[in-house]
């Protein structure tokens, strides 16, 4: 079995810091494309250039909307990383904060594919996803799947920077392809709408869940253009809707025509002027 060792990108050219990083026969923590951090085609995997060729990597999520986070919510991730000529695969993943500490908590649920393990960088003890010796085999593509247990507080934005390598089984480290990417992941917050009942940071949406039709209860401290859009997970709208001007005060607007909605969760987002507030909502047939 090739062993596969993992370098990140730095994040701009002229940044190559080396870093303490800790490996073994598996991958190679603190090499995932963050800040402070160099990539293996620099003196290892260097038969290609870094993100070059028809390869690719990707991370997504089951269950988050619109790259957005709840204080303490896990979600369900995946890193894919895809060439289809390759045989072998592998990946390291870290979430950030903007100060480069550990934001949330990653969790191995597949750990035959994948385990953690630390990597000091710029004073930071950076905990990472990396993959097992013989988790990255498979044909073409191989996606590995782990939770992201989201903060328990609204710290700002986070980025998650991961790193995958699409090897070609020659026993060596040449002939390597890597991947690199990021993805930066926001608070769900809401900003100046807020519940008309007890003056929480919330929008009241009911009943839940619903079918056809819902029920949206809420404040304004400032006027402006009401509207309410519903995004699917990946973030494309499926629905909007223009509820005409609104001066400050509090509303109960009733949203009729939700049959265009798919069955399941979704983000539905009321903005009033420059304010927004974004809620996790469900539509069933009842």
């Amino acid at each position: 079995m090739e062993r596969i060792l993992l370098l990140a990108v730095p994040a701009t050219l002229g940044a190559l810091l080396l870093t303490s990083g800790t490996s073994n026969d598996d991958g190679r923590a603190g090499r995932t494309g963050s800040p402070g951090e160099q990539t293996c085609v620099n003196g290892c995997h260097n038969t290609f250039t870094l993100n070059s060729g028809a390869g690719s990597i990707t991370l997504g999520s089951s269950n988050m909307v619109d790259w957005q986070y709840e204080p303490g919510v896990t979600y369900n991730m995946t890193v894919t990383v895809s060439l289809s000529t390759s045989n072998l695969f592998g990946i390291g993943l870290e979430c950030l904060t903007a100060a480069g500490a550990n934001a949330g908590n990653l969790v191995i649920t597949v750990p035959e594919d994948t385990r953690t393990l630390n990597a000091v960088v710029s004073g930071n003890s950076r905990r990472n996803i990396v993959h097992q010796l013989n988790g990255g085999v498979a044909a073409g593509s191989k996606t590995f799947s782990f939770d992201w247990v989201a903060p328990s507080t609204n710290i700002g934005n986070v980025t998650f920077y991961y790193a995958g390598n699409a090897a070609n089984g020659n026993g060596t480290n040449s002939g390597d392809r890597i991947y690199t990417g990021s993805q930066e992941v926001t608070p769900l917050i809401t900003t100046g709408i807020r519940d008309e009942v007890d003056g929480s940071a919330a929008v009241r949406v009911g009943p839940s869940p619903f079918d056809t039709q819902c029920r949206v209860q809420y404040s304004t401290r400032e006027g402006g253009r009401a509207r309410v859009t519903f995004l699917d997970p990946g973030g494309r709208t499926l629905t909007h809707m223009d509820l005409g001007d609104r001066a400050p005060g509090s509303y109960s607007e009733t949203l009729t025509g939700l049959e265009v909605l798919p069955q399941g969760a979704c983000l539905m987002v009321l903005e009033v002027g420059e304010l927004r507030s974004a809620h996790k909502v469900f539509r069933t047939e009842l």
